[in-house]
């Protein structure tokens, strides 16, 4: 199934931006007429035709709502310090997209060599990975923070409630530091228990600063080790959303 991408969708009658009429026309060679399956990255699915061809804004007509699928639960939000190379860090976007993740907030950490990103390009990136999983929920990508002010913005206020993304308030949210700064460090998989929204930090490259660390913990975060081995910022972050994806299957 292909899978195209608005965001809006409020009327029998809705419009493609620029890039996705772009690739409906030049790329899939689509032409008035044809049905297609759209998603409006929140959980409808809808069958739709091409009724005016435009390069910049294609015109489509809604047939019918296929489906609308409830929020995925429980939530799993990723707050990670961004690589240097950001190739990385988009690949790392992707494939948490295709594995489940509902929300990523870039921190700026002591140790970090990356403090802007590209909002708009990672947005786009998510967007391509979730129609490429055939998936109906686009996480949420949050602005740039330093870490500190992450405690203040978007720890959640109580049990389940999120500043950022008042997102399943019903559920435990289970807060958790991945670390390499101790070696008697109970593992995620440990910790973690089954049907909680989590919120994972990973670090950057040289890893969290001990008052960093001392930080989230006096702010009711975990530190949890994420194995053996010692892990690309990336890498960590991939196995944190697979692990709580794992254990929730």
């Amino acid at each position: 199934m292909e899978l195209f991408f608005c965001s809006q969708i409020e009327t029998d009658n809705f419009f493609l931006d620029e890039e996705e009429s772009h690739h409906l026309f030049k790329v899939m060679r689509h032409a008035v007429g044809d049905e297609l399956m759209v998603t409006d990255g929140k959980g409808k699915l809808i069958r739709a035709k091409i009724t005016q061809e435009h390069k910049k804004n294609c015109v489509l007509q809604i047939i019918e709502l296929v489906k609308q699928e409830p929020q995925p639960t429980p939530t799993i939000h990723v707050a990670i310090a961004p690589t240097k190379n950001s190739d990385r860090f988009e690949w790392f976007l992707e494939k948490a997209t295709e594995i489940g993740v509902t929300e990523i907030t870039p921190i700026i950490c002591q140790r970090s060599e990356r403090n802007k990103i590209k909002h708009e390009r990672l947005r786009k990136i998510l967007i391509g990975s979730m129609k490429q999983s055939l998936q109906l929920w686009l996480p949420n990508l949050n602005a740039m923070v330093p870490f500190k002010n992450f405690f203040t913005h978007s720890l959640p206020r109580s049990i389940g409630d999120s500043q950022l993304a008042p997102i399943n308030r019903g559920l435990t949210t289970h807060a958790f530091i991945c670390h390499c700064q101790s070696e008697n460090l109970s593992s995620l998989q440990s910790l973690y228990n089954r049907g909680e929204n989590a919120l994972i930090m990973i670090g950057p490259e040289g890893d969290f600063t001990p008052e960093e660390i001392q930080l989230a913990e006096a702010s009711g975060f975990s530190a949890v080790t994420l194995g053996q081995n010692r892990l690309r910022t990336e890498t960590a972050g991939m196995v944190a959303v697979h692990t709580v994806q794992l254990l929730n299957s």
